[in-house]
C-alpha cells in the first residue's frame, strides 16, 4: 500500500483498513491528501499523469474538470494565498443538461461545455487553458483571476490577445466586462503571482500601471531586474512575499545593499513588500508609491479581495 502512486481512501476505509493507519500516511510525509478523499505520494505531486490519475478516482461521470482544478492540471497552481496548505477543491464543469454532483469536498457547475473547449489530459477531460483562463478570469476573485493569466501567458499557453477576442465574443455573459478588465491587465513577463497582486493593487488605487520585470543594466550588461517599476521616476517595487518573515539578517543586509547600490548608482528608489502589504487592508502600499511617484491624484481605498 505504501508504494502506491494514489489513494483513494474511501477504498481504503470499504477494505478495513483503519482511520488511524490512513492518518500515519499522511503525518509520516510520505503521501499529501488531494480532494478530501484521495491520498498521492509527495514526490510525485508534481508529475502530471499522477495529478490527472487523482483526479480521475473522485471525478463524476460524464463531468470535465474545470477552473482551478484545470489550471492545476494544466501545470499552473491558482489557489489563493494560504489555500495551497488544505487539500485542493475538486471543481467540475457537467453540461446544461446533465444534473450537478453534490458530494464533500466537490464544486460542481452547469453550464455549457462545447466539445472544443474540452481537452483529455490523462485520460481526465479538463476544460482547455483558454477556456479555463476565461473561466478563472470571470469567476474567480479578481487578483486569482489575474495571476492565473499571467502564468499561464508566461508560460505560453495562451495568447492574450487571442483571449481578449474570445472575450468580445460573449457580450452580456456573466462577468464578461470583468474578465475582459483582466485581461487587458495581463502581463506576460510576470514571474510569481505575487507580482500580478502588486500590479493589480497599485491599478486599482488609481495609479499609473507599472511595467513589469525592468532590466537595470550597466556597460551593456543587466544589473539587476526589478519585479515591477516606473522608469521614468526610477521607482521599483519588488514583491518579497512570505519570505520576507524567512530570511536571514545576512540576506537582509544583502537586500538593504542591492536597493543602496540601485540608488546610489542608478538613481532607483526600490521599495520592498510581502503579503501583508499587498493583501492586507490598509492601502499604506499604495500611499508610499504614489509619494514617491509625486502622484497628484485621488489614492482610491482598497477594494476588499
Amino acid at each position: 500500500m505504501q508504494d502506491a502512486t494514489v489513494l483513494d481512501m474511501r477504498h481504503l476505509r470499504a477494505t478495513g483498513t483503519t482511520w488511524a493507519a490512513t492518518h500515519r500516511l499522511v503525518t509520516s510525509g510520505r503521501y499529501v491528501q488531494l480532494f478530501r478523499s484521495v491520498l498521492v505520494r509527495r514526490d510525485l505531486i508534481e508529475d502530471p499523469d499522477t495529478r490527472a490519475r487523482a483526479i480521475s478516482t473522485v471525478l463524476p461521470r460524464g463531468a470535465a474538470v474545470c477552473r482551478e482544478t484545470a489550471a492545476w492540471l494544466h501545470g499552473v497552481d491558482t489557489r489563493a494565498p494560504g489555500l495551497h496548505l488544505r487539500p485542493p477543491r475538486l471543481q467540475c464543469i457537467v453540461p446544461t443538461a446533465v444534473p450537478r454532483v453534490r458530494r464533500p469536498g466537490q464544486q460542481c457547475w452547469t453550464g455549457a461545455l462545447p466539445v472544443d473547449d474540452v481537452t483529455v489530459l490523462g485520460g481526465v477531460p479538463a476544460t482547455t487553458v483558454e477556456r479555463t483562463a476565461l473561466d478563472l478570469a470571470r469567476y474567480a476573485p479578481g487578483y486569482v483571476g489575474l495571476a492565473a493569466i499571467d502564468a499561464f501567458a508566461h508560460a505560453g499557453l495562451v495568447d492574450p490577445a487571442r483571449l481578449m477576442r474570445r472575450a468580445h465574443e460573449l457580450p452580456g455573459a456573466r462577468n464578461i466586462a470583468r474578465a475582459r478588465r483582466l485581461i487587458e491587465l495581463c502581463e506576460p513577463q510576470t514571474e510569481s503571482a505575487g507580482e500580478s497582486w502588486l500590479r493589480l493593487r497599485l491599478f486599482e488605487a488609481g495609479l499609473p500601471r507599472p511595467e513589469p520585470q525592468i532590466s537595470i543594466r550597466h556597460g551593456g550588461r543587466e544589473v539587476y531586474r526589478l519585479d515591477l517599476g516606473y522608469r521614468d521616476a526610477r521607482v521599483g517595487v519588488e514583491y518579497d512575499g512570505d519570505e520576507h518573515h524567512h530570511r536571514t539578517m545576512a540576506q537582509r543586509r544583502a537586500d538593504e545593499r542591492r536597493r543602496d547600490d540601485l540608488r546610489s548608482r542608478f538613481g532607483w528608489t526600490v521599495i520592498g513588500v510581502h503579503r501583508g502589504d499587498v493583501l492586507g487592508n490598509r492601502n499604506t502600499l499604495e500611499r508610499a508609491v504614489a509619494d514617491l511617484l509625486r502622484h497628484d491624484g485621488v489614492v482610491l481605498a482598497r477594494q476588499p479581495w
